[in-house]
């Protein structure tokens, strides 16, 4: 492991009795009949079915189910695939995944999140735990453990799971619906397989990609010597970068021919990669925009509030249009892209498609201070009338720090507060300190 196991015992100990509260007050079914029995005086009474043909994700959550029922109640599950005969030796089934009965029933709502997820009886003794997609259907897995077993992955690895013990598990005959606040969801800075199954188990998962990229999109190595036009004026001469190793450089948004090109490389990626929910029309690091006139026309002249030169309107004018090319061939995708340096206001003379996403780089801790936080929201809301849908970048850093920085009431009220004005996805800088206890725990 690649963490200290005495600081993880240590820290545990301190909101221990916080998880085994949770886990006593779980509330119980009234009656066996208003319920599904899986476990009984430890012995198994219900087999997970999975589809005949599922996948390897969906297997894979049934068998999750399966290790952690056995680890609360000494009692293992059989797992079948639908239409095996073995399935009807036990008066109880759990339905994973979108299997015939469950596809049959119509339990999941039109348009509803591909992370989300229903939990819902099927016929007298069966349940279903289904989501549109495998990773909707593993989170209904995870949510199925904390809330009927009082399962808990409080912190990574084995130190920081807790797993009440019971000879019984029942769950309840109800319907339960769930779709998350913010659609992506990432934290950077894990370290290892544990970190990582840790923040999976506590349904983390990025979907939108929006890093610096555009030196991708157009690498130097191809396009200086076919589109040098594709290529920034700085300082009244052509800025040609010798490879991709060269930072400091943004193509010229206005050259002829640049959108049709961004169209043809992202549908030729997409076509390459139709499992890809987004590509990433990031900006490059370390500024370099053109100083061309077609370019400088497009600003709305002067600075944004970092004191940095304001270009937001020629990037998103550009953005939107290679958006709508893209969209025409695959609908289905999102764009993200980060609102920092130049690109750090929202443009003034151009409203943003809503299928791009800027990702509003900025350290919400400090909203523990009014001002700034009373700035902050106000930023937010301006992005907002000009973008549907935004995103946040945080940094909520353990690592870097002497004290804890774990604000949790506040971390709450601006989420709270993100996803009332206009904030669909999220992604943090975390760099762990797992002595901050239970910060990132609950900040997923």
């Amino acid at each position: 492991m690649l963490f200290n196991h005495s600081i993880i015992r240590l820290t545990i100990a301190l909101f221990a009795t916080l998880a085994l509260s949770i886990a006593t007050a779980m509330a119980a079914p009234a009656g066996r009949r208003d319920a599904v029995v899986l476990v009984e005086g430890g012995k198994a009474r219900a087999a997970v079915v999975v589809p005949a043909t599922a996948d390897d994700q969906t297997k894979a959550a049934a068998e999750l189910l399966i290790r952690y029922v056995e680890k609360a109640t000494g009692a293992k599950l059989p797992l079948h695939a639908e239409g095996a005969k073995e399935t009807a030796a036990l008066p109880a089934r759990v339905f994973v995944g979108p299997c015939q009965a469950v596809t049959q029933a119509k339990l999941l709502p039109e348009g509803m999140d591909g992370d989300g997820f229903v939990i819902a009886p099927v016929g007298r003794d069966a349940l279903a735990i289904v989501g549109p997609t495998p990773w909707g259907t593993e989170f209904g897995v995870c949510e199925f453990l904390e809330r009927y077993a009082g399962v808990r992955w409080l912190m990574p690895g084995p130190d920081g799971e807790d797993v009440p013990r019971a000879k019984d598990l029942v769950a309840a005959r109800e319907t339960i619906r769930q779709e998350p606040a913010f659609f992506s969801r990432l934290f950077s800075g894990l370290r290892g397989p544990a970190q990582v199954e840790w923040a999976r188990r506590n349904r983390m998962h990025g979907r939108v990609s929006f890093h610096h990229n555009l030196i991708h999109l157009f690498p130097p190595e191809k396009y200086t010597a076919t589109h040098p036009e594709f290529f920034p004026i700085r300082n009244g001469k052509r800025f040609l970068p010798k490879d991709s190793t060269v930072h400091g450089w943004q193509p010229c948004f206005t050259a002829e021919g640049i959108v049709e090109e961004a169209i043809r490389n992202i549908n030729a990626y997409f076509d390459e990669h139709p499992e890809a929910t987004s590509y990433s029309l990031g900006v490059n690091d370390s500024s370099g925009h053109c100083e061309c006139e077609r370019c400088q026309a497009r600003d709305p002249g002067g600075n944004n509030f970092l004191g940095r030169r304001d270009v937001s309107d020629r990037y998103f004018e550009w953005a939107n249009k290679v958006v709508e090319g893209v969209l025409k061939k695959h609908p289905d995708k999102f764009f993200g892209c980060l609102a920092y340096s130049e690109v750090a206001a929202p443009p003034t003379r151009v409203r943003v498609h809503p299928r791009i996403i800027p990702y509003m780089t900025y350290d919400r801790m400090k909203w523990a201070d009014p001002e700034i936080r009373a700035e902050g929201e106000e930023m937010t809301r301006a992005w907002h009338r000009t973008s549907p849908t935004i995103g946040w970048y945080d940094y909520i850093y353990g690592s870097p720090y002497c004290l804890p920085r774990v604000y949790f009431h506040r971390m709450a009220e601006s989420y709270r507060f993100a996803r009332a004005n206009g904030v669909k996805v999220h992604y943090a800088e975390a760099y762990p300190n797992w002595g901050e206890g239970p910060k990132l725990y609950i900040s997923l």
